[in-house]
Order: structure tokens, then C-alpha cells, then sequence
């Protein structure tokens, strides 16, 4: 054998190629191994994961993985239920909204507030009191929309009582509970993370609290002071067209109401001078109630003719923040996809894909985080579904993050342009329709944080002209 293997004709050719080929440049070779990783990269673009899993059930087993999209979806804009902004979560860094902002597909959006202020021990009651300057401070988070003008704001007396055991709603009418005449007016400039103090010189309000100035009650019982100090109602309007709207921090440490002040509180003055003290009446999240107040008004805008028309038709779906416009949906074919059954839902993925901005007129910077899909029930309030509450149960944070529901970009590969998406996991909720245990077929699309966020999203309606219009893609076994 050993002779025959040298007599080989074409050994001696076989060994020069092999010795010709490990002696390649590495350059050479780097550079065959980076088109590989190429050709493998554009070749996995191509894969759909949804066949995922497809490849490992028996031959001949009689049950088999289908896919589906339902594309009849009846959706329309409707009106935003008022929701509830007075103090209830006890959070220090709950922010609430302060200002206006205004385009051509949701009209003029404002938000005003309504906020008491604490008593406090900081104050001493006694004769002869001189207030030197009486200042209100607003901590200003951050801002929404035009940040390069002014802001004018103004403070007002509120003349009513309000209480920390009674829920408060977005549309509460402050109308004829506030002195039409202003504590104060001042205009600034957008800065984030600063605070706006200003000077209040109305001495009506001033000669209030000289008026008890040796009633120590009024400093000392927390009820009785707010029977007295009603608190403030806070407008901000906005120079700018587009508008600005502040996101603010009342129970922050900084917004609060200083006084200099001094008076007879000791029996013996040593200085010919006043001495000046400080008394800092905080709003603090456990005993000052607060509500933030939304209105809205769409005259003039495409959604005036079609919001809350069940029959309207639009190639958008709107979801906007504050209690703005929301998008009602339902499955028009839901009974007869459900013939099909028995069923066993292994995914069911609805599908929201984001109007471009060259179209809708809303950057994709400027798009909301997070919305939230829920059911709509009998007395018309709204409730998370099925798989939001199983996974938030599973999850230590409460947020059932795996739901879903986040700005997600959606490519379909470099030579695409890239898309936004928000899609929601509803496999669970879905299966109990499917069954007859959930009939209801009533959904309701909002912002998750439109408390705190005035953001909007414009996206594909129902219409069949609508290339990615909303869908619920189905992953599911027919037995």
C-alpha cells in the first residue's frame, strides 16, 4: 500500500494545492471569511420566526401549526374618559402637566392645576407681624414641545376646600372656585430642572395671614388651615404656536411657599432691627391634595367630523395622552374565524405599525414610550387583559414588560427603511375568547403614561388599502 500510494500519478499535484493553499495571505483569507458572514447575515433577514418550531412535530402527526392574520378590525377614534389626577399614588416624584400645546390634528390640549400647601411649624404666631416678601417656588422637570420661548404663568387664589379622602377627575371645573384676579404673573424661559419662583405682593392675599397672625390655631391644626388657605390654581400659557408644556414636581422639597417674616414671638428683643425669620408651607404628598386639570378642543381639525363616529372612516388611528383621543377597536370577523374550532392559541400578536412622519407630521423621537390595550367593560371603565394581569403577577415589578405595547423599530433589512411598531402579546386573552369565557369584543388603545405624558401617535387605520394596517397575527394548533 505504501508503495502504491507513492506511485500515485497525482500525488505530487494534490500536495502542491494543499501547501499552495494554507500558504494564502491571512488578508486573503479574513477577507472570504467576512463575504461568508456576509452571505450568511442577508440569507438570515430572509427567515420568518414564526416557523420557528415547525420543523420538530412528527411526521404524520395529525396536528398542525397554522398561521393567520386577521385584518378585519372596525377601529375609530373616540374621546378619552376624564381620568383620575388627583393625589392617590403618595409618590414624591409624581409629575403633573402644566401648559398648552396646539397642532393641526388634535386642536389645543391644556393643563392647569389645582394644588393646596401645608401649615407649618416654621411659622410663629405673634403680634405685630411684618411679612418682608412671600414667594412661591415650582420645581419644572422638564418640558414637552417648544423650549426656546416664553411661558407666561399665572397664580390664582383658590377659594374652595378640597380634601385628600375624595377622588378628583381630570374635567373637575374650577369656574367660579378662584380669584379671577392673579396672585402673581411671571414670564420665563424653558429650563429643565429649575425652578420658578414668584414674588407675591397682592397684599389682600398678604393681609390674610396678618389677619391671624395670633391665632395659633390657624398654623397648628392642618384642617383648619386649609378651611382658610384654599390653596392655588396654576395657569401657563404658552408664546409659542405649537405651545409647551411642563412637567412638574409639586411634592418635590423646592416647590413651596416662603415667607420672611418677623414679629413679637419673644419677650425680649435684643436688636433694635427686626430679626427675620423663614417659614417654608410645603405641598407635600401625603396631606395637600392636588388634581391636574386637561381640556381639549378639536374645532377646526380632521378629528372634529370623525371622533366618537362609530361609522367614521380614516386611514389613522389616534392615540393621544392627557385624556386626549383614544382609538376604540373590535374584531369584525371574530365569529367566523372562530368556526374553525376547536382552537389551542399558541400566540396571538396584535399589531399597531407607526403613520411615517413625512405623512403623519409626528417625529418618531416625539412618539409616546408605551400604549396600553385593555377591555372596555359593561359600565364603560377601563380593564388590562387577560395576559397583562398573568404576566404581571409573574413579574416582581408589576409592569409586565413581556405584554408588550413598547416603540419598537421593525426593519426588513438594509435596503428597507426602518418602521415603528407597537405590538402586544394577547395569546392568553385570545384563547378565552376563542373558548366563549371572554365574549366581550370591545377594546380600548391609550397611552400607558398619559397622566404624565401629552404625546401622541398616528397610525395605520383599518382601511384594506392600508398596507400595514392593525392585525392580530396568529400562531395557533386545530385539532
Amino acid at each position: 500500500m505504501k508503495n502504491m500510494w507513492r506511485s500515485f500519478p497525482f500525488s505530487t499535484t494534490v500536495s502542491s494545492t494543499i501547501n499552495s493553499t494554507f500558504k494564502m495571505k491571512k488578508k486573503e483569507r479574513w477577507l472570504i471569511a467576512a463575504i461568508v458572514v456576509m452571505v450568511g447575515l442577508v440569507s438570515s433577514c430572509q427567515l420568518n420566526d414564526r416557523e420557528l418550531g415547525a420543523d420538530i412535530l412528527p411526521p404524520g402527526d395529525n396536528v398542525l401549526v397554522k398561521y393567520d392574520t386577521i385584518f378585519e378590525i372596525d377601529a375609530y377614534p373616540v374621546t378619552a374618559k376624564p381620568l383620575v389626577t388627583s393625589e392617590v399614588s403618595f409618590s414624591a416624584t409624581r409629575l403633573m402637566l402644566l401648559g398648552a400645546m396646539e397642532d393641526t390634528i388634535v386642536g389645543r390640549s391644556e393643563a392647569s392645576v389645582v394644588t393646596q400647601f401645608n401649615t407649618t411649624i416654621g411659622f410663629i404666631a405673634a403680634p405685630n407681624t411684618v411679612i418682608d416678601s412671600l414667594f412661591l417656588a415650582i420645581y419644572m422637570s422638564d418640558y414637552v414641545g417648544d423650549t426656546d420661548q416664553e411661558i407666561n404663568l399665572s397664580v390664582h387664589e383658590f377659594t374652595e376646600r378640597l380634601y385628600m379622602d375624595s377622588i378628583y377627575y381630570s374635567d373637575y371645573d374650577p369656574e367660579g372656585k378662584y380669584n379671577p384676579v392673579p396672585l402673581v404673573q411671571q414670564s420665563f424661559v424653558p429650563e429643565e430642572g429649575s425652578t420658578v419662583e414668584l414674588l407675591i405682593e397682592d397684599q389682600e392675599f398678604i393681609d390674610k395671614f396678618l389677619a391671624v397672625q395670633t391665632d395659633t390655631n390657624y398654623f397648628v391644626n392642618d384642617s383648619i388651615f386649609k378651611d382658610y388657605f384654599n390653596g392655588f390654581y396654576i395657569i401657563a400659557e404658552p408664546v409659542s404656536p405649537d405651545g409647551t408644556i411642563a412637567r412638574i414636581e409639586l411634592s418635590n422639597p423646592l416647590t413651596r411657599l416662603t415667607m420672611k417674616y418677623a414679629n413679637d414671638s419673644t419677650d425680649v428683643d435684643s436688636t433694635s432691627e427686626l430679626d427675620f425669620s423663614y417659614a417654608h408651607f410645603t405641598i407635600n404628598q401625603y396631606s395637600s391634595q392636588k388634581i391636574n386639570l386637561f381640556k381639549h378642543d378639536f374645532t377646526g381639525t380632521s378629528l372634529e367630523e370623525i371622533i366618537d363616529d362609530e361609522a367614521a372612516v380614516s386611514p389613522y388611528c389616534y392615540v393621544q395622552g392627557m385624556g386626549g383621543v383614544n382609538t376604540r377597536f373590535s374584531f369584525a370577523s371574530l365569529a367566523e374565524w372562530m368556526d374553525q374550532k376547536p382552537l389551542v392559541i399558541n400566540a396571538a400578536t396584535l399589531v399597531f405599525d407607526v403613520v411615517p412622519p413625512e405623512e403623519s407630521g409626528v417625529m418618531y423621537d416625539d412618539l409616546p414610550a408605551r400604549l396600553m390595550i385593555g377591555t372596555i367593560l359593561e359600565d364603560g371603565n377601563f380593564e388590562h387583559i387577560y395576559d397583562y394581569h398573568v404576566l404581571a403577577s409573574s413579574d416582581p415589578n408589576r409592569e409586565a414588560a413581556r405584554f408588550g405595547g413598547y416603540k419598537k423599530t421593525e426593519s426588513l433589512g438594509m435596503f428597507y427603511d426602518t418602521t415603528y411598531t407597537y405590538r402586544f402579546n394577547m395569546g392568553l386573552h385570545f384563547q378565552y375568547m376563542v373558548d366563549g369565557a371572554k365574549p366581550d369584543n370591545d377594546f380600548i388603545l391609550q397611552l400607558n403614561d398619559g397622566l404624565e405624558n401629552p404625546r401622541m401617535s398616528v397610525l395605520w387605520g383599518n382601511l384594506p388599502a392600508n398596507e400595514r394596517r392593525i392585525r392580530l397575527e396568529i400562531v395557533y394548533l386545530k385539532l
